[in-house]
């Protein structure tokens, strides 16, 4: 009996246990072998476990117009990162357009315009110009929604346009002040939410909003569940609650917070339901997260975190097993199988010359052929940043130096010039000598400005005065000028030291009334040789004094008599 001659279940049933090379190999056998294969019942269990297949898990058949073979066989291509890459349309304006695909009409938001263009999956290609084109915005769309009947749009003008797909008739909702962001539309309901941190529930046959919720934080997305019951929202997470909230549509109040535990600034960006009860986000956090509304609120069932720690903008899921994501890392769109925690893309598939794609097992894409590491992966990255802080480190520890150095110098000039100050207006005088300014030292100021003057000249005179010279004379000899330092004093001149220094006599023209010399703490003193002879005649007598005191009075009468002739004799010559 040859296998051709069993029943269709027999060979079905026998069929299903083969796994997909198996199965590929059999229609190569024959045409009998390739035509049975084309069908789609022997691919359908297969197809349950394959990525974007378009069975869903309840069986539902998405795509009955493309073959279930070809979808399989294009599935299995995305799970081993096998993929060719071609460009579509290009467009010399840099925008981030917002798309959808319904059936083989692909709609694309181009600035203020939102055009329709026509697929030709045969020739793999897609129509250069659009087929329809949607407007009535004054700014840019910022996100789209396809019904059965409209085209809801949201622009940057705070504006909310209702297009029918059947005719060229628009219906304009107007409510918010700033950027519409976000949309969703289910069975002539719809909710929008705005930059002006309000969400609004619409309905499609009033131009008046049914109901506003003040938020207290920017919306950037909004989802309205299958059971038509409630409706979820998504902030920016710029406030201290969380961004999730889930709202319900008849009281408008709110029902529950998803998650506790999210970083300030980890807004979600986009959602869509899956089921009444699951819920998928993606936003600025880097993860894709599966929301089960059917347990606890506070954690989500699982979590996919994106490999290049990039903000996730978009996601979509085939309702079986696949999700994809679109982030903002060179536009790159990856594939999920939630099955698995890991994307099944982890690498870069890159666009070489003359479209040839290449893959980037590490790094980023770069030029032609080649790939690009991360600066921070490598080593004199770490070197010139350790070198930038040690360097940072020196300079701050030499400025504190500098300037606790420079602290330190004004505070001692401050100190002294209170000190100047303090001698200089000092109360502690007797009243006498209060209004006497030639007791006082001058002010700081004075001081400052008055120049300095310098030294007089050296000029080595005999110190005795001769008896020849007038009292008058005397008078006029100059004041002497001398640091207040007594420990050095030097005796006066006698006639052995007027004999060894002769140009002091042999020179009449000079000073003859002052001299130099050394003190103990090395300055220089200018004296009156008048005044110095006084201070020696004082010395004398108190050296006596303190000698006769000494000897208790030892010596006669006859003695002391003599010396104090001596003294007396000796003062007129002083």
């Amino acid at each position: 009996m040859l296998l051709f001659q069993l029943p269709d279940d027999v060979l079905y049933h026998i069929l299903s246990h083969l796994d997909l090379r198996s199965l590929g190999c059999l229609c190569q056998v024959n045409k009998c072998f390739n035509q049975f294969m084309k069908r789609d019942v022997v691919w359908r269990r297969s197809a349950r476990d394959c990525l974007n297949s378009g069975l869903t898990a309840s069986g539902l058949d998405l795509y009955p117009h493309i073959p279930l073979k070809e979808r399989v066989r294009v599935a299995h291509n995305w799970r081993r990162g096998r993929c060719k890459s071609s460009i579509l349309l290009r467009w010399k304006i840099k925008l981030l357009p917002y798309l959808q695909l319904d059936r083989n009409m692909l709609y694309l938001s181009q600035a203020s315009q939102i055009g329709v263009y026509h697929l030709q999956p045969q020739r793999g290609r897609i129509q250069r110009n659009p087929c329809a084109v949607y407007s009535g915005h004054q700014g840019d769309v910022c996100r789209f929604v396809l019904t059965d009947t409209h085209l809801l749009s949201g622009g940057s003008d705070g504006r909310i346009l209702a297009h029918s797909r059947s005719s060229h008739v628009s219906q304009e909702f107007s409510g918010h002040s700033q950027e519409v962001n976000c949309l969703d539309s289910r069975e002539g309901l719809m909710v929008s939410g705005s930059r002006d941190q309000t969400a609004q529930i619409w309905m499609l046959d009033s131009s008046f909003p049914r109901g506003t919720i003040t938020m207290y934080d920017r919306v950037w997305s909004v989802a309205i569940s299958p059971a038509l019951s409630s409706f979820v929202t998504g902030t920016a997470c710029c406030e201290d609650f969380t961004p999730l909230r889930i709202w319900d549509l008849e009281r408008l109040d709110c029902v529950c917070c998803l998650g506790s535990e999210y970083r300030r600034g980890a807004g979600v960006l986009d959602m869509v339901f899956e089921s009444p009860t699951q819920l998928y986000t993606c936003g600025y956090d880097t993860y894709i997260r599966l929301w089960d509304l059917r347990l606890s609120s506070q954690k989500c069932v699982m979590e996919w975190e994106e490999p290049h720690d990039s903000a996730l903008y978009c996601i979509q899921t085939d309702g079986n097993h696949m999700v994809a994501s679109g982030s903002s890392y060179y536009g790159v769109v990856r594939l999920w199988d939630k099955r698995q925690k890991k994307c099944l893309q982890d690498k870069l598939v890159c666009v070489g010359a003359n479209n040839q794609s290449y893959i980037c097992s590490s790094g980023h894409c770069c030029g032609q052929t080649q790939c690009c590491s991360y600066y921070y992966e490598l080593w004199w990255f770490w070197l010139v940043w350790a070198l930038i802080i040690i360097l940072t480190c020196c300079c701050v520890c030499q400025h504190w130096r500098s300037k606790q150095r420079f602290q330190q110098q004004r505070r001692q000039n401050e100190i002294n010039l209170i000190a100047y100050r303090e001698a200089h207006n000092n109360s502690n005088l007797p009243l006498y000598l209060r209004f006497l300014p030639s007791y006082l030292l001058p002010a700081y100021e004075e001081v400052v400005d008055r120049p300095a003057t310098p030294p007089p000249p050296y000029t080595p005179t005999a110190l005795a005065v001769s008896p020849a010279d007038s009292p008058a004379e005397a008078l006029d000899l100059p004041v002497a000028v001398s640091v207040p330092s007594y420990s050095d004093a030097v005796c006066p001149a006698t006639p052995d030291m007027q004999q060894t220094h002769p140009h002091g006599a042999a020179n009449p023209n000079k000073d003859s009334g002052r001299y130099r010399r050394f003190t103990g703490d090395s300055g220089i003193e200018v004296c009156d040789s008048h005044e110095l002879l006084d201070q020696h005649g004082f010395l004398v007598q108190e050296e006596e004094t303190e000698e006769e005191a000494r000897t208790g009075g030892e010596c006669g009468g006859h003695t002391c008599a003599h010396r104090h002739s001596e003294l007396d004799a000796e003062a007129p010559r002083s």
